[in-house]
């Protein structure tokens, strides 16, 4: 296992039920649009203004397949190139 720094284990949130976690039509469509990707090994990047419900979204769909969230806060200059080069 490789070493990780204090900041990135912090960066790492194991998922749990939420139960207040409103699932509207549109957010059950974003999940399984992103269980998809995950499905065959591609990451999903999260993106929009603040307090949109980027971070829930993510754990929620971490909830759904029982694995880690790695949260990554960036800018309005980070792009999903930054994250793979």
């Amino acid at each position: 296992m490789p070493y990780l720094s204090p900041e990135e284990e912090q960066a790492i949130i194991e998922p749990r039920h939420m139960a207040d976690f409103v699932e509207t039509p549109y957010i059950k469509r974003l999940a399984r649009r992103a269980l998809s990707y995950l499905k065959v090994g591609i990451p999903v990047h999260f993106r929009g203004p603040t307090g949109t419900g980027k971070t829930t979204l993510a754990l929620h769909v971490a909830s759904k397949i029982g694995r880690p969230a790695v949260l990554l806060h960036g800018d309005d200059e980070y792009k999903t190139s930054d994250l793979i080069g």
